[in-house]
């Protein structure tokens, strides 16, 4: 059936359709299923979409080449990247990228040519320490979430620092895990109540993240729901007065973790260990899950020795090596592979959930992982009686390898690559094409 005719339909009727079986098999040819199972529990639509919908190739794919291409192996500064972690695109079409080493935004125009830094590294007034989030508004003002100092940073176009804002504990949230800053200039807080001194020598713990939205004056709103957060074994070491001496955290990349990345209205949040994705509407709370029923896939034997071998060609010293090889006696593995290795909102409207490829790579930044197969699904539209119209799989879109994407909307998507064979980090500008 048409996608617009489904669309077209209703929340309502479409979900009568698909109840009596009359969208089954609408593959586009397939012969499969395709279409998701809709439910409507307290408000929150829940669509089970079929494994299937991870082997159907996206009508989109990227072009060949990027149309642009910002980084040199040796020349100047500017084109030269360190930790890129966030970007965004102008109204002119030119694009601003955040870096974290040196802290500042990076302005291109739409050939990738410099124009300009804005902030440098330091505690003042449009300063940054570790700056990881960043978003361009209405008028090109760019917003800006600084980690290390906890402050939001807007400037105009031109650079100037035009206000700031400081988060304490916003909604009681002791420790701020992810900040999604929303297009429309929304805030959301995502973070646990409680510290790891809190938590005591307590070893393996998960976290549960309160989702706070925060106002432009920096006051916090009522929580809009919880999520999964961090999963890691904490060790606090205290002195014989009791005080702590030392804070030990260890995480391994098959526990629990916690992705955030903003909607048009709101945030979208996903777990590692689940195959779904959760969206929390600015004034609704948590409205929407799309969850993918596909089987687990195991931790193989075979699998386990290839992670172990990966693991030891990176080491040259063999007193190391040594070490990790007990080290791989200890560990315990799950019985399966976590599915989701990140979440991703772009500026269509559109969630890409990013699928895990054993074993992970990291980029330079540390902040996010190369992800190469992304299965998309388009975002309904609110019809007139506030009902959400269900989600469309787009199909499974692959990216170059050693890469994540930056900001995306229709004609394109902006990523981050790591180039396999100089390991220099590149920001390139793909166009879709077939679709």
């Amino acid at each position: 059936m048409n996608p617009l005719l489904l669309r077209l339909l209703g929340p309502l009727l479409v979900w009568a359709l698909l109840a009596s079986g009359l969208l089954s098999g609408c593959g586009e040819g397939t012969g499969v299923t395709l279409e998701p199972v809709v439910r409507d529990s307290a408000h929150v639509v829940i669509q089970e979409f079929p494994a299937s919908v991870l082997e159907r190739a996206a009508s989109i794919r990227l072009a060949e080449a990027p149309g642009v291409r910002i980084g040199v192996v040796e020349g100047a500064a500017e084109y030269q990247w360190t930790r890129p972690v966030a970007a965004a695109r102008l109204s002119d079409g030119g694009f601003v990228v955040l870096e974290q080493v040196p802290p500042e935004v990076r302005v291109f125009d739409p050939s990738g040519r410099f124009v300009q830094r804005i902030g440098t590294e330091g505690d003042g007034p449009g300063e940054f320490r570790s700056p990881v989030g960043l978003v361009a508004l209405s008028g090109d003002t760019l917003l800006v979430w600084d980690r290390g100092s906890h402050r939001l940073n807007w400037f105009s176009k031109e650079g100037t620092l035009e206000r700031e804002r400081t988060l304490r504990d916003p909604g009681g949230i002791r420790t701020v895990r992810r900040v999604a800053l929303s297009p429309g200039g929304a805030v959301l807080a995502l973070g646990a109540t409680t510290t790891e001194e809190d938590l005591g020598n307590r070893g393996r713990v998960r976290e549960t993240w309160q989702v706070v939205p925060v106002t432009p004056d920096g006051d916090a709103g009522p929580s809009l729901g919880t999520t999964l957060g961090t999963e890691r074994a904490i060790q606090i070491q205290r002195s014989d007065a009791g005080r702590v001496v030392s804070v030990n955290v260890q995480g391994r990349w098959w526990w629990g973790e916690g992705f955030a990345w903003p909607s048009r209205r709101g945030v979208w949040t996903a777990d590692r260990l689940s195959f779904e994705a959760r969206h929390f509407d600015l004034e609704r709370g948590l409205d929407r899950i799309v969850r993918i029923m596909a089987e687990d896939r195991p931790f193989s034997r075979a699998l386990i020795d290839s992670l172990h071998r990966v693991e030891l060609d990176r080491v040259v010293d063999p007193e190391i090596r040594e070490l990790w090889r007990a080290d791989f006696e200890e560990r315990e593995y799950p019985e399966g592979v976590p599915p989701i290795a990140a979440v991703f909102g772009d500026a269509a409207g559109r969630v890409w959930i990013g699928l895990t490829e054993p074993p992970p790579e990291s980029l330079p930044s540390g902040e996010l992982p190369a992800v190469r197969r992304w299965v998309i699904f388009e975002e309904g539209s609110t019809v007139d009686n506030g009902d959400t119209v269900p989600l469309q799989s787009l199909g499974s879109l692959t990216l170059p390898p050693r890469s994540h994407p930056l900001w995306a909307d229709t004609e394109g998507v902006l990523l981050v690559r790591n180039d396999t064979g100089s390991d220099v980090a590149y920001v390139e500008w793909y166009l879709y094409v077939g679709g």
